[in-house]
């Protein structure tokens, strides 16, 4: 019951799928929809300008709609919320490079007004542009909570294997692939699922799942992570 009252309320979720948007229903008849507070037409036109969708677009159907139109329509329709937390689900596929700026733009506005954001991304550096701290998941686990000052040259700040890993697989960074393949969630290891493709890996590894550890103001699962 609590949770049900919160969401569309106090939690707001931008969804990875555009399919979300009701498809009989006009896209700008939805944004107002969300708004709690203020004038919810002003409110709509407002959020259409700050991502460059014409004020026509208010009178379309979502398949009327572009697959990157429709997703800032989405993201339009959580900012005007005054939600306390917003969930963002892989939100920036289909932008184009002004209107991903725009977007990730408002989200870090939010949060500077005091609203959470959790940004859900396999795109690290458009989560370093605007975060304060990085969660990193593998095989389903967060492995490594970490301040996005620590991304940073070689990684040697970062505390999982994995997490340097990833970071020095991106272009910039020596591109260097991860050998092996994440395992599948119901083949996991009996110990750190990581254990397998990881150069750090002593037997004790390969025993228990490694809890979770505070190490220099972070959080990190990992025996050897310092």
């Amino acid at each position: 019951m609590r949770v049900a009252q919160l969401r569309g309320r106090d939690i707001a979720l931008v969804p990875q799928s555009v399919q979300y948007l009701d498809p009989l229903m006009r896209v700008g008849r939805q944004v107002r929809q969300a708004v709690r507070t203020g004038d919810p037409i002003e409110r709509q036109r407002s959020a259409f300008a700050r991502y460059r969708l014409k004020p026509e677009a208010a009178d379309l159907f979502p398949f009327q709609l572009s697959g990157g139109m429709a997703r800032r329509v989405l993201v339009s329709t959580a900012t005007v919320s005054g939600a306390r937390l917003v969930i963002a689900d892989e939100p920036t596929p289909g932008l184009d490079e002004t209107a991903l700026r725009e977007a990730l733009g408002r989200f870090r506005e939010l949060a500077d007004g005091g609203c959470a954001v959790m940004l859900i991304t396999h795109d690290i550096e458009a989560a370093l542009s605007v975060s304060n701290r990085i969660a990193v998941l593998y095989a389903g686990s967060v492995v490594e909570i970490a301040c996005c000052e620590e991304f940073a040259g070689d990684g040697a700040d970062l505390r999982h294997p994995y997490t340097r890993a990833l970071w020095r697989a991106l272009p910039q960074n020596d591109f260097v692939p991860i050998p092996g393949a994440q395992p599948l969630p119901d083949a996991l290891p009996p110990g750190c699922a990581f254990a397998p493709r990881c150069s750090w890996a002593t037997p004790e590894c390969g025993v228990a799942p490694p809890e979770p550890r505070t190490v220099r103001g972070g959080m990190v699962r990992c025996l050897h992570g310092a």
